[in-house]
């Protein structure tokens, strides 16, 4: 009886074991996805927007990587953060990324710093707002005016620095300076309380559209040569227009300073998850391009033309495509 008890226990364990390994054939388990963090800037603002959107939209189509947006205070805090590797892909615009890549500008004192580029996203404009009634015509005319150059210890306040320079103005002693966000540099120009403002985004920008409908305001102008000089100087400028129209009031084109917003990682990476976020991201754009107008801008050719060295895992998904 005893032996028979044995036989029956063994013959029910070895069906359980068989119905098992049965059972897992016909239903894989789920692999378990890896994790980055991807660094924005303030809930409010395009960073934000379109990272999360892009974030999503990853999450939802790939069955390896799952990306985690977070807020952040911007390109500087994202930059220090991946070069920490405490985030692993972060929003900048490309004078940050340069500039850290290689250790020059604002990074020159700390040295090279631990980044890759990833992607180019959308084009933004330097805009320098003032009121018609101040009679500034040219940057030139900024000297001995109140000037917001942009928030404290953001790339901004270079790109601002370096065109005050290009024309001959010294930009801690021939101005009053000021270092504030784009809402309150403007809030203060329509108030009096400065002369202009300068700040980086994609136009039309909401601030200027807003402040523009009830106050006559005016973009400044860069002198065409001096925009050659810039380009030249510095390969992380291009040469853009805000056309005619785009603000109420501007009757004219206006020449101005480019930057393009891009994705950097951090060098520690995996090349896998970094390859993993390019394709997805680019290839499920149109499922996620309605949440923001600059969207649409967020193509493989273009996103494949950084300025700075690219990640392993980027660069092997644009050679597949042909790109690089």
């Amino acid at each position: 009886m005893k032996k028979l008890l044995v036989c029956m226990l063994m013959l029910a364990m070895l069906g359980s074991v068989l119905f098992a390994a049965g059972s897992s054939e016909r239903q894989p388990a789920q692999q378990q996805k890896s994790e980055m963090i991807l660094g924005t800037a303030g809930t409010a603002g395009t960073y934000y927007v379109v990272g999360a959107a892009m974030g999503a939209s990853v999450n939802k189509n790939s069955n390896t990587l799952n990306v985690v947006v977070q807020p952040t205070k911007g390109s500087m805090e994202n930059l220090n953060l991946a070069n920490a590797n405490e985030i692993q892909l972060g929003f900048s615009n490309s004078d940050g990324v340069y500039w850290a890549a290689t250790g020059t500008g604002i990074f020159a004192k700390s040295g090279k710093l631990n980044i890759k580029a990833v992607m180019n996203l959308y084009r933004s404009q330097a805009q320098m707002v003032t009121l018609k009634k101040s009679g500034i015509k040219t940057y030139g005319d900024l000297k001995g005016k109140k000037v917001n150059l942009g928030p404290s210890g953001q790339t901004i306040v270079e790109v601002s620095k370096s065109v005050l320079r290009a024309y001959g103005i010294d930009p801690e002693k021939d101005i009053t300076p000021f270092y504030l966000a784009v809402d309150e540099g403007l809030g203060k120009l329509k108030d009096g309380e400065i002369d202009a403002s300068f700040f980086v985004a994609a136009a039309p920008t909401a601030g200027v559209v807003n402040i523009a409908s009830n106050t006559d305001t005016l973009l400044v102008d860069i002198d065409k040569a001096i925009l050659d000089k810039l380009t030249s100087d510095f390969p992380f400028y291009g040469k853009g227009v805000i056309s005619a129209g785009t603000y109420k009031g501007q009757d004219q084109d206006v020449n101005v300073v480019e930057m393009v917003t891009e994705i950097f990682a951090s060098s520690k990476a995996s090349e896998a998850a970094v390859y993993e976020f390019v394709k997805q991201a680019l290839e499920t754009q149109p499922q996620y391009v309605n949440a923001h107008v600059s969207i649409q801008e967020i193509q493989p050719e273009f996103a494949s033309k950084t300025v700075t060295e690219l990640h392993p895992g980027a660069l092997k998904y644009y050679k597949e495509k042909g790109l690089r």
